[in-house]
């Protein structure tokens, strides 16, 4: 084992994190998962068991507890620190609690820095951007608008600044649409899902809106390629291509079989009508390729 890429994976449980798994054991990483509780590593364990993963090192860790994270840190002394810890359920883009995920971010990176850290990468959001005509490119204006937004915009220019203070290298991968295994079922993929499995119509009610969507499986391997470079700042994390609510749905019913129970409307809406990024930077710098097409991520998702 290389012991010089240890690396404490911060969301270790969450719908990108227990994905980022097995690229980064593949990339040499000796990895620390923190979960939060017993329940989170539970989760954890089995899902390396379905996806037979090697059993990584995960140590409970309550990331709002100033003295714990202290505490790891001093102990597992990593060089690499990987943070996808945050929340997006409920009320999450108003919540408070994305003031804590906040304040918890930038002590991650104090007792990174304090225990001989070099290479950081954090997750961020392509709602930090002032939406515009796609592709939306890293150089372009930051102008979030909800709290969750803000508070993970704040979080990238406050970390950029530490760590060009102290000598640590520091990536910000910014997701755009993600879907993957095991995601909040308010979400649209797994609305989607669950309603057909259910019998139940699914309303699309704005279905020529067009977004970048984006498997969990590739956002982790994105990441890892990201971490595992000298590429330096905000990276898309992106397909660089969109399609429209419509077909998405669509894609998903065809899969299980029930188109009939999608009704596409066409309301009108006040949200962008596309959402797509480019993705020179991950592709060409970080040097990673999308894995997956739409209709194979999907046959993944129903599998497990």
């Amino acid at each position: 084992m290389n012991y010089s890429k240890k690396i404490i994976l911060a969301g270790a449980s969450g719908l990108i994190g227990k994905e980022a798994i097995e690229p980064l054991q593949q990339a040499g990483f000796d990895v620390y998962a923190l979960t939060i509780d017993s329940l989170e590593a539970e989760k954890l364990e089995i899902w390396e068991a379905k996806q037979r993963q090697n059993e990584v090192k995960k140590i409970n860790c309550n990331l709002f507890n100033i003295n714990e994270i202290k505490e790891v840190f001093e102990n597992v002394k990593p060089r690499y620190l990987l943070n996808f810890a945050w929340t997006t359920a409920g009320d999450y883009l108003t919540s408070d609690i994305n003031f804590d995920f906040l304040k918890a971010g930038l002590n991650l990176l104090k007792y990174f820095s304090e225990n001989g850290g070099k290479r950081a990468v954090f997750s961020g959001t392509c709602f930090e951007y002032a939406f515009k005509d796609p592709p939306l490119k890293e150089t372009d204006e930051a102008r979030p608008q909800t709290v969750y937004a803000k508070c993970k915009n704040y979080l990238r220019e406050i970390a950029q600044l530490y760590c060009g203070q102290n000598g640590i290298s520091f990536g910000w991968g910014r997701i755009f649409y993600a879907y993957g295994h095991g995601e909040n079922e308010k979400r649209l993929t797994a609305h989607i899902i669950k309603s057909i499995k259910n019998n139940k119509e699914v309303i699309i009610n704005s279905g020529g809106l067009i977004r970048d969507y984006i498997y969990s499986k590739d956002i982790a391997g994105g990441f890892v390629k990201l971490l595992d470079s000298e590429v330096k700042g905000t990276v898309n994390i992106c397909t660089g291509k969109g399609i429209k609510l419509a077909d998405y749905a669509m894609t998903i019913a065809n899969k299980l079989g029930r188109p009939d129970l999608i009704k596409i409307l066409n309301e009108p809406t006040t949200q962008p009508p596309v959402i797509v990024g480019d993705n020179t930077r991950l592709t060409l710098e970080a040097g990673y390729q999308i894995q997956y097409s739409l209709d194979r991520a999907i046959d993944n998702i129903l599998k497990l």
